[in-house]
């Protein structure tokens, strides 16, 4: 049996992952622009043209506003997330903190939805594997008042399209042969 998720086709070996997907979008823990921000937010930080199509599929397209906030969460977690995750490894007794990063204080980016800016963080860091970071966009949408169950919405979705992204990829592989 065959499931279809937008105009992509999953066979039998990734029916699993993209009946998880489609219910994952039809729960509404998360806000509708939220879970955009978690779709997009992942597509760009998985680099995946392959992804990005599935994304166009279920997902209406962002405002010029929504792009610039995932942008500043992109480039923010490109820097942070590697060398968070480094200090981890190494003692080093200089640095790190934010100040010695060179990057503006959160206030002074000015980003329109403060909540999906942390929820594109979290997507941005499960896929880095920036994990200092994403506990700490975690605390700050719990501090912003979102519960448990949108969280973990937004890892699961992010969760399945990194599925979708090995599973596209593999397809397209063997495809190909």
């Amino acid at each position: 049996m065959a499931v279809e998720l937008g105009t992509i086709k999953f066979l039998e070996d990734s029916e699993d992952q993209a009946m998880m997907l489609h219910g994952i979008l039809a729960e509404e823990l998360l806000f509708p622009t939220h879970k955009r921000y978690v779709i997009w937010a992942t597509v760009m930080a998985a680099r995946c043209t392959d992804l990005m199509s599935l994304a166009q599929d279920v997902a209406a397209g962002l405002d010029d506003v929504s792009k610039r906030d995932i942008r500043f969460a992109l480039n923010r977690m490109s820097v942070t997330n590697p060398y968070f995750f480094s200090r981890n490894y190494a003692q080093v007794n200089a640095g790190g903190s934010l100040d010695g990063l060179n990057l503006r204080p959160f206030d002074e980016i000015n980003v329109n939805d403060e909540v999906g800016y942390h929820y594109a963080c979290i997507a941005i860091s499960m896929v880095n594997g920036g994990y200092n970071c994403f506990r700490s966009h975690v605390a700050s949408l719990q501090q912003l008042g979102q519960n448990d169950s949108a969280i973990d919405q937004a890892m699961r979705l992010t969760s399945a399209l990194m599925a979708m992204r090995q599973i596209l990829f593999t397809k397209n592989q063997w495809d190909a042969e």
